[in-house]
């Protein structure tokens, strides 16, 4: 396998893995939200905040592997 090829794949992984961490972090922020909500009965405040609060921490760290593998190029 070529550099180029490998670099391809490489760069592949990485937006497929970026994707699947906001996905998941956004579904875990879901999980504790709804459950928080079914202890404390605060349906559905909880679980939209931790919601909001999975897809900010998903988008962050999402963004800090880019800028991570941008400067690695360089």
């Amino acid at each position: 396998m070529n550099r180029s090829n490998n670099r391809w794949m490489t760069q592949a992984a990485m937006v497929s893995s970026v994707g699947l961490l906001v996905l998941v972090a956004t579904l875990i922020g879901l999980g504790i939200g709804s459950w928080l909500d079914s202890k404390l009965g605060t349906k559905p405040w909880l679980a939209f905040v931790f919601t909001i609060l999975g897809l900010a921490a998903g988008i962050y760290e999402s963004a800090r592997i880019i800028l991570n593998a941008i400067r690695s190029e360089d």
